[in-house]
């Protein structure tokens, strides 16, 4: 649901006369409705269960994919897109927290495979939506979705229940916030998903209009964006397989500052082959830090007194605050001053992150160091 609009930005355009500006309100809609969200949804899934939510972003995101397969005018395609984004909140956070349930630090580590699932829906997603709504309709890729997900809802009823979660402090959210504060690896995570956020909204929102102009089909388009999303869950199955040992700031550092050197391609060309490489360079690059983030956080919030659905709220809440300015700001710079100042916005910001994050590793590696020194 959440890629299958990148290959569709360009048709919307056309079909319903949409500047730059409106098809980058329609990308942040979901992330907009996903900040306001995703706190509360946090905390809720601590106190009532991960299970029941999950079950109910399932058949919240049939629901919105059916209507934004109906809608033919922007307001109610910008209503369906804010919709699906309590559901996509709703599957980051309670999704994720069931996972974790159970309490264990094993369990916590499964959250790394979820990268590799999220880059397999990636990699069908928008060559699927591309192409056959090409040649089936606007609406026919959204039906089969809704189908997809009101099955998922179903099968989580009725398949056998997991282990109890664990106990947890059952924090308000200004508490939540305060003790993520004072993690700085919650931190961290949250800093790496921002800056993620950012280059892969701007990316998604601006790659495929300037590939239109270039001549490039949207079926073609559907299959680049694939082709990427392929390397994304190829780079999270890289990833997953280092386990805890890529689990650190530092790790996360060298990758933000990738990401940033993926940046740079954009930034100085817009030809067809240019772009290309800058996408399934981004998508090896934020698989990785993808695959770190939500390990990182959830394995370090019981320090804090966090719940996994608290700590991964927070995080998620980073990204979605990310992709609601990252699409309108770039929508309204790449229209007024061009793609490649959009994409050179970015990259800064990104190099700081990933400069935070190696100096955070720095610091944590000498703790151990002093520690070990006053035994003595």
């Amino acid at each position: 649901m959440q890629s299958a609009l990148a290959p569709l930005g360009p048709v919307y355009a056309a079909d319903l006369h949409l500047s730059h500006v409106q098809v980058g309100a329609l990308f942040a809609a979901a992330s907009v409705t996903m900040v306001v969200a995703t706190l509360p949804i946090g905390v809720v899934t601590d106190r009532l269960g991960a299970r029941r939510l999950t079950v109910a972003a399932a058949l919240l995101v049939a629901l919105s994919a059916l209507a934004q397969g109906l809608a033919r005018d922007f307001w109610l395609l910008l209503g369906s897109r804010a919709l699906f984004g309590v559901a996509f909140g709703a599957v980051w956070t309670a999704g994720l927290a069931l996972l974790v349930e159970g309490g264990g630090d094993g369990r916590r580590s499964v959250l790394g495979a979820a990268i590799p699932v999220t880059g397999a829906s990636a990699a069908v997603g928008p060559a699927f939506a591309g192409i056959v709504a090409a040649r089936f309709g606007l609406a026919v890729p959204f039906v089969a979705i809704a189908v997809v997900s009101a099955a998922a809802a179903c099968g989580l009823v009725l398949a056998p229940a997991g282990l109890e979660a664990g106990e947890t402090d059952r924090l308000d959210l200004r508490t939540m916030v305060r003790a993520a504060r004072d993690n700085p690896l919650v931190l961290g995570a949250a800093a790496m998903m921002t800056a993620g956020g950012f280059s892969s909204s701007v990316a998604f929102l601006l790659v495929p209009l300037r590939l239109r102009s270039n001549g490039v089909s949207v079926g073609a388009i559907g299959t680049i964006l694939g082709a990427a999303a392929v390397v994304y869950l190829l780079g999270g199955v890289a990833a997953g397989r280092f386990g805890r040992r890529l689990v650190t700031p530092g790790a996360a550092g060298v990758a933000v500052l990738a990401l940033a050197l993926s940046l740079v391609l954009p930034a100085l060309s817009t030809a067809t082959w240019v772009l290309v490489a800058f996408l399934l360079a981004r998508s090896a690059c934020t698989a990785v830090t993808s695959t770190i983030a939500y390990p990182l956080a959830s394995a370090s919030a019981a320090a804090t007194g966090l719940g996994a659905g608290a700590a991964i709220g927070l995080v998620n809440a980073a990204w979605a605050t990310s992709t609601v300015v990252a699409p309108v700001v770039g929508g309204a710079v790449s229209q007024t001053a061009g793609d490649r100042l959009a994409f050179a916005l970015l990259v800064p910001l990104v190099l700081l992150v990933g400069a935070w994050l190696l100096r955070l590793g720095r610091l944590r590696a000498r703790v151990p160091l002093r520690a070990a020194r006053s035994r003595r």
